[in-house]
C-alpha cells in the first residue's frame, strides 16, 4: 500500500465532512482525470460509502464525542501519544469503510502535506527560557541539553526539560518561560514546579528558616514538599495560597482572576479583602478582585495536561481560543473578530503539532489559514 493512499483517504473524508477547500477540490478533480491509481482508490471509497453510509456516520460524530474518546484513550497511553480531532474523525470513517486493520496503518504511517509549514515557522520564532538573577544577569536555559553552570552563588544543572540547583543564597531570582514553552524547576526544599507558557516565577535559591514563599505570574503546577515547620506560600498579584505539602495548579492568565485547582492535600486560599477559602482535592476556587471566591469541581486531566504539552478546549469561542493559542504556541494569530463572533469550537492543542491544530480548526470551524512571516492569519 502506497503512503499516498492516506492522502486520498483524507481528501475523501474531508469531502464527506464538507471541509474540502476549493483548491483541494480542484486537485481531486485533476487527479481523477490524470491518475488511474488515484481514481481506482477514490472509486473504491465511493462504492464503500454508498453501501455503508460513511458520510451519514461521520456527521453523527461531533467534536465533543471525539474529544472525549481521545481523552479516554490518552489515559491508557503514554502522555506523548495525542491524536488530533481531524485524525480521529478520519480514522473513524476509515474503520467503517475499510476495516479496523487500516487504523494501524493510518497512525503508524502519518504523512502530512503542508505547502507552508506553520510548525517550521514556530521553531524559528522560539524564544529562550531565562533565569534572571537578582543583580540582573540573564542565563539562557535549554530544555534539550544536560549542562552544569557554575555561578558565584549557585551551581545550576539543566536536563530532562528542567532545572535543579544547589545554593545557600536567599536572594530572589526570576525564572521566565516565554510563550510557546513550558519548564520544570526543583526548588531547594524538593518542591517541584512546572511553569506553563508566558509564566514567571520569582523564588529564592534557598528558603529561610520560618517560611517558603514564591511569586507566580501566569500558570504553574506545584508539587510541594512537606515541611510542617515552614508553610509554603504562593503569591499572585491578587491573592495567596498557603500549603504544607500538596499538589495544585494555579492560573493567573485571565486579568483580574486567579484559579486554584487542588489535586491532593489541602490548601487555604487568601484574598486581598481577608477572604479565605479552604479547598479539598478535586475542587478549584476562582477568585476575582471584588468578587471573592467561587468553587467548583474540575477535571484533573484537563487542568494539568499542559505539563505534557496538551491543552483541551470545550465549546470555546474561537476568538478566545486564538488568544490561548498565541500564548501556547508562541506564534501571533490574527483573526477577524467580527467575522468569527459567535463561533465556538471543541478540540485540543498539542504544542509539538501546530499544523494538526490548524487542520482541526479547518475541520471543526471551517477556518482557512495562511502563514505570513511570524503570523498565522485565520480567514
Amino acid at each position: 500500500m502506497e503512503i499516498a493512499t492516506e492522502k486520498i483517504f483524507e481528501l475523501y473524508i474531508q469531502r464527506l465532512s464538507g471541509t474540502l477547500s476549493a483548491e483541494e477540490e480542484s486537485y481531486v478533480q485533476e487527479q481523477l482525470a490524470q491518475d488511474p491509481a488515484f481514481k481506482a482508490q477514490w472509486d473504491l471509497l465511493v462504492k464503500e460509502d454508498e453501501s455503508m453510509n460513511a458520510g451519514g456516520y461521520l456527521q453523527t460524530i461531533d467534536s465533543d464525542t471525539a474529544l472525549h474518546a481521545i481523552k479516554e484513550e490518552r489515559k491508557e497511553q503514554t502522555p506523548a501519544k495525542v491524536v488530533s480531532i481531524k485524525k480521529f474523525l478520519i480514522a473513524a470513517a476509515m474503520i467503517l469503510l475499510l476495516g479496523s486493520s487500516l487504523l494501524v496503518f493510518f497512525f503508524q504511517n502519518k504523512t502530512t502535506t503542508v505547502y507552508y509549514s506553520a510548525s517550521a515557522v514556530q521553531q524559528q520564532q522560539k524564544k529562550a527560557i531565562r533565569l534572571v538573577m537578582n543583580h540582573g544577569e540573564a542565563i539562557e536555559l535549554s530544555k534539550d541539553s544536560t549542562k552544569t553552570i557554575a555561578l558565584n552563588n549557585a551551581t545550576l544543572n539543566t536536563g530532562n526539560g528542567g532545572l535543579q540547583y544547589t545554593s545557600s543564597d536567599t536572594v530572589q531570582n526570576t525564572l521566565d518561560v516565554p510563550a510557546g514553552e513550558n519548564y520544570k524547576l526543583t526548588l531547594s526544599d524538593g518542591t517541584e514546579v512546572w511553569l506553563n507558557a508566558a509564566t514567571r516565577l520569582r523564588f529564592p535559591f534557598h528558603f529561610g528558616p520560618s517560611t517558603r514563599e514564591v511569586y507566580v505570574e501566569g500558570e504553574a503546577y506545584f508539587n510541594v514538599a512537606k515541611d510542617a515547620q515552614r508553610p509554603f506560600v504562593v503569591r499572585t498579584a491578587l491573592n495567596s495560597v498557603q500549603v504544607l505539602g500538596t499538589a495544585f495548579n494555579i492560573n493567573t492568565y485571565q486579568a483580574g482572576s486567579v484559579k486554584t485547582s487542588l489535586v491532593s492535600g489541602s490548601v487555604i486560599a487568601h484574598g486581598k479583602g481577608n477572604e479565605k477559602q479552604t479547598l479539598q482535592p478535586g475542587i478549584q476556587a476562582d477568585y476575582g478582585a471584588g468578587k471573592g471566591f467561587k468553587t467548583s469541581h474540575f477535571d484533573e486531566e484537563e487542568v494539568s495536561s499542559w505539563r505534557n504539552g496538551v491543552y483541551y478546549y470545550h465549546r470555546m469561542p474561537l476568538v478566545s481560543l486564538i488568544e490561548e493559542a498565541t500564548r501556547f504556541y508562541g506564534m501571533r494569530f490574527v483573526i477577524d473578530k467580527d467575522k468569527f463572533a459567535g463561533k465556538s469550537v471543541t478540540g485540543l492543542m498539542d504544542r509539538n503539532r501546530l499544523d494538526d491544530f490548524l487542520s482541526d480548526l479547518k475541520t471543526t470551524a471551517q477556518v482557512e489559514y495562511q502563514v505570513s512571516g511570524s503570523e498565522i492569519i485565520l480567514r
